[in-house]
């Protein structure tokens, strides 16, 4: 970003965000065994890859925070996950988004997504890490590290307020926001955000650049991985009146808010870098078909509802690999879930959720399809590039 110069302002805001829960129930919670580091990946999110990722879906996280999670408001669009933002009530709350979150935890190393926040007053947009007393990657506690766009930080001068944090095994007490002065509208396009996580410090990035180092210090530490691995979260969320004077007074604007990630990956290691982009593979051939023939071209599977839920996402495409609104799809659960959804209608893009009943049993389930049905169309189970998925759970 050549002729200005990015600039840091310490934020005097003191606000809990995301993953914020009760000290005393952190603190008393006994440490369950350390999952083991995940590790590199970098995902282009033309789909949802249910090995790696989940959808928060079911439950809310309280004040600040004026949503419900809902698994059906991520979406893939274009080769873009998109975050929706909406008026639909959720379990007591007035709004309703989505959050990506990975299965499993990850250590030492970088962390990056390109994506465009949403620009409105009251709204977070974010890529972050996190463990927590639900989300255990190892000792319980919270610990957590942030990029987030607050709404209020679109400056009228054309430029944006980015807000990093760290929480370290946290039980209370005084956060750590920075704010950064971003030279461009990050609404307006795509630009790369990471940091680098060590043992010694946490190091972040806006397009390759380093614009903000924090080094670990006996009185003001960062999070350790010897503590406890994180999982990589990505969210948008409308603040309440509570959070207002930290990232502005949220008011719907009618119509549904998005935000949008081109690809997002983890390089494992302290001795990774986020100098350069990833580099996309090249796309497919184009395919060669009917444009009546019906197949599925994928099943996601993610487990929801603090585990109590599967969430199954079938894509139903043509001959021609389109997405095909209007098909019915009927599908059958088995293995540790036997009911739920059977019978669902895809939409405008060629998806369809199907959801399971809730139970607290453990271990695998199936989802198949069984047949898919359409005016006009014919279904050709042969071309299906998946029929069955399964998830454990």
């Amino acid at each position: 970003m050549p002729g200005r110069r990015l600039r840091t302002v310490v934020s005097a805001t003191t606000v809990v965000v995301a993953g914020s829960v009760i000290a005393g129930a952190e603190a008393a919670r006994r440490p369950a065994k350390p999952p083991r580091a995940e590790a590199s990946f970098t995902d282009w999110l033309d789909a949802h890859d249910s090995q790696r990722w989940s959808m928060a879906d079911g439950w809310t996280n309280g004040s600040p925070f004026d949503n419900g999670w809902a698994a059906d408001h991520v979406q893939f669009s274009g080769g873009l996950l998109e975050i929706l933002l909406d008026d639909t009530s959720t379990r007591g709350e007035p709004y309703t988004s989505g959050e990506y979150r990975t299965n499993g935890f990850h250590g030492y190393g970088c962390f990056e997504a390109s994506f465009r926040p949403i620009a409105v007053p009251g709204v977070v947009t974010s890529l972050f890490t996190y463990a927590g007393p639900y989300d255990n990657g190892g000792n319980g506690l919270h610990n957590e590290i942030d990029i987030e766009f607050l709404g209020k930080g679109f400056l009228d001068d054309g430029t944006t307020l980015l807000q990093f944090n760290i929480w370290t095994n946290y039980t209370g007490g005084p956060t750590n926001e920075i704010d950064l002065l971003l030279p461009f509208d990050a609404a307006a396009d795509f630009h790369r955000y990471g940091f680098k996580w060590t043992s010694t410090g946490i190091t972040w990035y806006v397009d390759g650049e380093v614009v903000l180092e924090v080094l670990d210090d006996s009185k003001a530490p960062t999070p350790k991985a010897t503590d406890s691995l994180q999982k990589l979260m990505l969210n948008a969320w409308p603040v309440d009146a509570t959070a207002a004077g930290w990232a502005g007074e949220f008011q719907y604007p009618g119509s549904p808010l998005v935000a949008q990630y081109e690809w997002v990956r983890y390089v494992a290691g302290e001795g990774c870098s986020l100098e350069a982009p990833p580099v996309e593979p090249p796309p497919p051939p184009p395919p060669t078909g009917n444009e009546t023939d019906l197949s599925v071209d994928d099943i996601s599977l993610s487990v929801v509802a603090r585990g109590a839920q599967v969430v199954s996402q079938v894509r139903v495409t043509n001959g021609l690999g389109a997405g095909v609104p209007g098909v019915a799809i009927g599908g059958s659960w088995s293995g540790a879930v036997t009911s739920g959804d059977r019978l669902r209608e895809t939409d405008a893009s060629g998806l369809a959720t199907f959801y399971s009943s809730r139970t607290k049993a453990t271990g695998e389930v199936l989802f198949c399809v069984d047949d898919l049905a359409k005016a006009g169309y014919s279904y050709q189970p042969a071309a299906n590039l998946e029929t069955c998925d399964r998830v454990l759970k």
